[in-house]
């Protein structure tokens, strides 16, 4: 009995004991859901349906280390969209619960949440949406007063307001939002606009869907917007939610770096690089503190700064940023 407790012990001490990953969740990773079943030996399946085509990998473990997967392709001929992924990490943290999928450089290029909204496309507009609110003023010509005001569902040009709505394409959400018309009134921004992040503000490029492509193309016509709201944070959502790379996609690495180091600020972070002490001292919202050393950001910021950190090291990322 006493050798049997010994040989017990030696194993416990030996081996790690994963978390489980929740089957009662829906796993988001900024487009798709994904379910998750464990099985065999630690093994997770993941799967999700995409328009048209079935998603699935499996996290196998890593044995020594805690809570730590590789990916491996699933049981069956389905696309495995993590097929590059070197080490995938489970962190619950702050009532978040996430995976973590780090490349060959330990760079980390995407992170899952569970979620218990089931429906992927929700989850896509509402991220959307929230980088969108605010207040803006148009850019350029001083006579040519263009006010624009961006709530949840709603926008308000010249103080009339209309609505407007996200537009999807197999669920995934592809920056473009169509204003309505305004009862009575001329609306300059009536019809589909290409949404487009920038350091000050938004840029709107002027759309339509084009048939023969299934797409939509610019029409030429761009307007630029610089938020209004001076004392509010420029990127204040990278502090309440996790980012995803899908958000990165259309920003410039110069918009990625004031992004990332927006978060260190909003703590009052003193910075070594002149350039961003200089833009960060001219926000009315920043408070420098009297030590770096004190300065503590949420889980979820951490994993934004990463987020955000990983994408400004990507070598494609050039490559598909859309604004000139």
């Amino acid at each position: 009995m006493k050798n049997s407790f010994i040989s017990l012990l030696m194993l416990l001490v030996a081996g790690t004991v994963q978390a489980q990953i929740s089957e009662s969740g829906n796993w988001y990773n900024g487009w798709l859901t994904y379910s998750a079943k464990n099985i065999a030996n630690g093994k997770v399946l993941m799967n999700a349906m995409a328009e048209g085509e079935e998603h699935e990998f499996m996290l196998v473990p890593v044995g020594g280390k805690k809570d730590t997967y590789s990916v491996a392709d699933g049981p069956n001929d389905y696309v495995n969209e993590y097929s590059g992924i070197a080490t995938v990490r489970h962190l619950t943290q702050d009532g978040w619960d996430v995976l973590c999928f780090y490349n060959a450089k330990n760079q980390l290029e995407t992170v899952m949440s569970c979620e218990q909204e089931w429906d992927a496309e929700k989850l896509n507009v509402a991220k959307f949406k929230n980088q969108l609110i605010g207040e803006y003023e148009l850019v350029g010509d001083p006579d040519d007063e263009l006010n624009l005001v961006i709530n949840w569902d709603q926008v308000s040009v010249n103080l009339e307001l209309t609505s407007y709505r996200v537009e999807t394409f197999n669920g995934l959400v592809m920056g473009y939002i169509t204003i309505n018309p305004i009862e009575g009134s001329t609306n300059r921004l009536e019809g589909t606009w290409e949404v487009v992040p920038t350091l000050e503000g938004l840029k709107l490029y002027s759309s339509s869907f084009n048939e023969d492509d299934n797409w939509w193309v610019r029409n030429g016509n761009v307007l630029t917007f610089r938020k209004a709201e001076s004392t509010l944070r420029r990127f204040g959502y990278a502090s309440m939610g996790l980012l995803n790379n899908r958000q990165f996609r259309t920003m410039k690495k110069s918009t990625l770096r004031i992004m990332r180091n927006e978060i260190l600020a909003s703590h009052g972070y003193r910075f070594e690089s002149e350039d961003l002490q200089e833009y960060f001292n001219r926000q009315p919202w920043y408070k420098p503190a009297t030590s770096n050393d004190d300065i503590q950001l949420s889980f979820i910021e951490r994993l934004n700064v990463e987020l955000i950190k990983g994408e400004e090291s990507n070598p494609d990322h050039d490559s598909y940023v859309k604004e000139p």
